[in-house]
């Protein structure tokens, strides 16, 4: 069985676009359910992918990515947009692309809306999502053939140096963006599922109390909304949100 390398995805189907930043173990396969619904819809969508991600190398995350390259990544896939002809521009993320769509709400004056899904922001304690990134990087090597157990063990012990450094600078940039979140006077959309194990679902109330325009939208599910079992309904919310606001 052949497994498809993930790719970055544009819809090009509207005046009205939605860029869609996926997470930090994910790709811009986790957008694409919520891609195709507002596609279907008259949205055009672009999907970029953070450098570093979707190869079948966990290391390169940690090693050829930075908050700073994701920023510029996300002011670069706006540019895409505008050059496109696109005149509304919303923007949303999940967990880790949460960070970089809240900060293009707060620094963007052409962003219309947009919003975010497990957000990490007043998340204070990365534990968990440091426990999930292992997960993922064991589960990428073990599919990998050719690979000894000896060989998976000393790639995962290279993972375990290296990832502590990579979430002290994830967790500086959402401390500067929680700053200016009075600054978002724009709708602000926050999806939040009320048994995600990998932020705190309770620091979005906080996130909702400091934002005057947030809508909060909680979900009997997990973090990862945009394929869980609350898809369907975050899907419906979403739309809806751009549709009235």
């Amino acid at each position: 069985m052949k497994i498809m390398t993930p790719k970055p995805f544009y819809f090009d189907k509207g005046e009205k676009a939605v860029l869609l930043l996926h997470s930090f173990s994910g790709t811009s396969n986790d957008m694409r359910l919520l891609g195709r619904a507002l596609e279907r819809n008259n949205y055009s969508v672009y999907a970029p992918m953070f450098i570093g991600h979707g190869t079948r190398e966990p290391l390169d995350i940690l090693e050829l990515g930075s908050p700073d390259k994701w920023w510029q990544q996300t002011k670069s896939a706006i540019g895409f947009l505008e050059m496109q002809g696109k005149k509304q521009i919303s923007v949303f993320g999940l967990s880790l692309g949460a960070i970089f769509a809240t900060k293009a709400l707060e620094e963007i004056p052409g962003i219309v809306a947009g919003g975010v899904f497990g957000s990490p922001l007043y998340t204070t304690n990365f534990e968990e999502i440091r426990k999930a990134f292992m997960t993922y990087s064991k589960k990428v090597y073990s599919f990998q053939q050719g690979l000894t157990e000896v060989e998976i063990d000393s790639k995962i012990r290279v993972v375990d140096t290296k990832i502590d450094s990579m979430l002290t600078d994830i967790r500086k940039t959402t401390v500067g963006v929680n700053k200016n979140l009075a600054e978002i006077k724009r709708p602000y959309f926050i999806g939040q599922g009320t048994s995600d194990k990998l932020v705190d679902p309770d620091a979005t109330k906080i996130v909702a109390q400091k934002v005057e325009t947030s809508q909060l939208h909680l979900y009997d599910a997990g973090h990862v909304l945009t394929i869980n079992s609350a898809h369907k309904q975050l899907e419906s919310a979403v739309l809806n949100f751009l549709e009235n606001n």
